[in-house]
């Protein structure tokens, strides 16, 4: 009987810590490393920029989905940012523009592979121009 009792006690600590240690509501997930990308600058040159991307998921569990598409939602990136030019990288309007165009379409990517959106926020917390 006090085995029972000391499995049950122990069985529900456990229960008690795994809920604990699983955050709920969003979480964020940063791409690393930077993405580094060419956009068209004035004249015959190409200009750089470099951002570093947070994205904010709708719950933890989806963590796992992301980790596993960044290098389809990196390349999307990438394309995003070299479609942009000169006057658009420098721009901060356009820049938000861009964190709105950018999560729409990495939820759209990862509805097409995977039947879900678990992105909430794009946002860029570096953004490097050149």
């Amino acid at each position: 009987m006090l085995r029972l009792l000391v499995l049950c006690i122990l069985f529900t600590a456990g229960l008690v810590q795994a809920q604990e240690a699983a955050p709920e509501g969003p979480l964020y997930y940063t791409i690393a490393p930077d993405i580094i990308t060419n956009y068209q600058n004035s004249g015959q040159t190409l200009g750089y920029v470099r951002v570093t991307v947070d994205l904010m998921l709708e719950s933890a569990d989806k963590m796992p989905l992301v980790e596993q598409h960044i290098p389809l939602l990196r390349d999307a990136i990438n394309n995003l940012l070299a479609e942009q030019n000169e006057q658009e990288i420098r721009s901060l309007e356009v820049r938000d523009q861009l964190t709105e165009q950018g999560l729409q379409r990495l939820n759209d990517l990862l509805l097409k592979e995977t039947g879900e959106t678990p992105l909430r926020r794009l946002l860029f917390t570096k953004f490097l121009y050149q």
